[in-house]
């Protein structure tokens, strides 16, 4: 009986994304936030000690909220998955997928073990490749809700602050 071989070499993309509540792109000259250059110098050591995993594409949504996945590069990103250019995607956080805790969890749980993608998650330690522990069935959904309840927050007081600012006469 032949058992099926775990993938030993994987070509992955590199995941980043910053809303613009989160960006630090106040004079609107840099190219892109600090964030968004540190999630890619996270990313690019992690690479450097994986010499199995072979950088593909830098996908990059600076200024997309986390709240859907429709985003140019994510898009573009699961394409490469659909036409079997990647197997594997490696961000630095489950927020940097996203901040909707359902939709996050179908990708996670779901859509990239099916289309056989190996997903990273660097600062939560989570690699799909490794066994699951009974700690990952808990641990991943709450960090995914408290995301979600994050960007909850943040559109709340976002709004009161822009209320705030209307009742002075501003814009």
């Amino acid at each position: 009986m032949n058992a099926k071989q775990p993938i030993t070499q994987y070509i992955a993309d590199m995941y980043l994304r910053l809303s613009r509540e989160d960006g630090d792109k106040e004079d609107g000259n840099k190219s892109e936030s600090d964030s968004i250059a540190n999630q890619r110098d996270l990313i690019s050591a992690f690479l450097d000690k994986h010499p199995e995993i072979t950088l593909h594409k830098v996908r990059m949504d600076d200024g997309y909220t986390g709240v859907h996945f429709d985003r140019p590069d994510f898009i573009s990103m699961m394409e490469s998955v659909k036409n079997k250019e990647i197997n594997c995607i490696i961000v630095k956080d489950f927020s940097r997928l996203g901040r909707n805790f359902i939709e996050t969890g179908k990708y996670i749980e779901k859509i990239f073990p099916f289309m056989g993608v190996r997903f990273i998650s660097i600062n939560d330690d989570y690699d799909s490749a490794k066994p699951k522990t009974a700690s990952d069935n808990l641990i991943v959904p709450v960090k995914n809700l408290m995301n979600d309840a994050y960007c909850r927050d943040i559109s709340i007081k976002i709004r009161s602050q822009l209320e705030v600012k209307r009742a002075k006469g501003q814009f």
